[in-house]
């Protein structure tokens, strides 16, 4: 005879079992009252499954636990008629919840419902059993929260960055919306219950603390969100975030362009620094920086000498319009040129920024650089792209020429035929630049 560890019995067919009592907390979760493990039916056998399987059972029991907190959370932060269908659905499945939703309530699933209410007396509100009993929910509400919450579900692109800044955006939105009308107003009460006056509380308090071109860009978000929704379900409900903004139009003095005394202090300023190569494709291009963050060896032709800008799975592109073929000045090409070597053409030139915000990482590095020299609040990097556009114009080329060069959309059916220009008429126009 030997002992026998920690909760090891001998069956009466002479084999070793580990049983495991639940703890009461834990039944429910795991749905049975003991947990049971065969060991063997040896001394040897025992000892070397005993730990593996004491192992197991101590994880099942510390998984159910926290799975009963994860659900108590969730649990408690539904409303009367989701913590109904959530239990429901956890008990007897997701078509039974449907029919309770939508009110289609026979026998059965009546009876159904008392049971559960029942069994589960004592261990959720009154309200909600009282529900369970009536078989009855009350009708859904659709919230501002809930309306922004599905404008992001529909938004949603799949790449990573894109979708973190509209996440990010909509919830400072819904956080504003709470501050300025209260918590009720946007998390409890029908959409139909904001009015102009409400909108107009929430224009006020933003300009507060916003300029009113900020202001409009907050406003135009709920906006889209709430049209959006009210198309999407058939709705007959005006939005009342329509309104005009005064001075929220932008002006041609919000961003500056920069002088050439200016690009001058910045050649000097990145030679030698870490970003001097898309440094010196922005300046010679007047791509974005997004644009040149993602970049990838075989867009880059030497034969061509051009730059090929084009969504991949680094990054997308603002519109359709900005996918284009751009001629390289010899700096630029000699630069990247070197980055190159030893690269398929499917690997990133800058793999420091070949990732989700990646553009933002380096458009912080470049503005880093560039306040060293130049100190003017409306000129950034971006002004680079300004310079461009000036640089284009004052060399008398073509508008449309120019914003084929820049990626910018172009007005006008005509614009939408054919294939553009080519790089060699491009390259002209820039020659003049350079």
């Amino acid at each position: 005879m030997f002992k026998l560890p920690p909760y090891t019995e001998l069956k009466a067919d002479g084999i070793y079992r580990y049983r495991r009592r639940v703890p009461v907390k834990a039944v429910k979760e795991l749905g049975k009252g003991f947990l049971y493990r065969n060991l063997g039916k040896t001394k040897e056998e025992v000892l070397a499954n005993w730990s593996e399987a004491h192992k197991e059972v101590e994880g099942l029991f510390e998984q159910a636990k926290q799975g009963a907190k994860i659900e108590a959370q969730v649990f408690a932060k539904k409303g009367e008629r989701e913590k109904v269908l959530h239990l429901v659905e956890k008990h007897y499945g997701k078509e039974a919840s449907e029919m309770l939703s939508a009110g289609v309530v026979d026998d059965n699933l009546e009876h159904a419902l008392m049971g559960l209410a029942d069994d589960l007396s004592g261990s959720i509100p009154r309200k909600t059993e009282a529900m369970l009993y009536s078989g009855k929910v009350p009708e859904k509400v659709i919230t501002m929260s809930s309306v922004i919450d599905a404008y992001y579900e529909y938004k949603t692109s799949g790449d990573k960055a894109t979708d973190k800044r509209l996440h990010n955006r909509l919830t400072r939105v819904k956080e504003d919306l709470t501050q300025a009308l209260g918590q009720t107003k946007i998390h409890k009460l029908p959409i139909d219950s904001i009015s102009r006056i409400d909108a107009n509380t929430y224009r006020d308090f933003l300009l507060t603390r916003m300029v009113p071109t900020s202001v409009q860009r907050y406003k135009n978000t709920i906006n889209a969100s709430f049209n959006w929704f009210v198309k999407e379900n058939g709705l007959d409900l005006p939005s009342p975030f329509v309104f005009i903004i005064k001075d929220a139009t932008h002006t041609k003095n919000d961003r500056l362009p920069l002088s050439q005394e200016d690009v001058s202090l910045l050649n000097d300023k990145f030679v030698g620094s870490s970003v001097d190569v898309i440094y010196k494709v922005l300046r010679d291009t007047g791509a974005r920086v997004g644009e040149v963050a993602g970049i990838l060896v075989g867009d880059v032709s030497l034969q061509n000498k051009t730059l090929h800008i084009k969504a991949n799975d680094i990054r997308g592109l603002k519109t359709l319009s900005s996918e284009r073929v751009v001629p390289l000045s010899d700096t630029a090409l000699e630069a990247l040129q070197a980055l190159r070597i030893g690269k398929e053409d499917d690997q990133p030139i800058f793999d420091a920024y070949a990732r989700g915000n990646g553009n933002t990482a380096l458009s912080a590095i470049l503005m880093k650089h560039l306040r060293t020299v130049i100190t003017t609040k409306q000129k950034s990097i971006h002004s680079l792209r300004h310079k461009m556009k000036d640089d284009l114009r004052n060399t008398g080329c073509d508008s449309s020429l120019a914003d084929a060069i820049l990626g910018h959309t172009t007005a006008g059916v005509g614009s939408r035929y054919g294939s553009g220009y080519n790089a060699e008429v491009m390259r002209q126009a820039l020659t003049k630049v350079w």
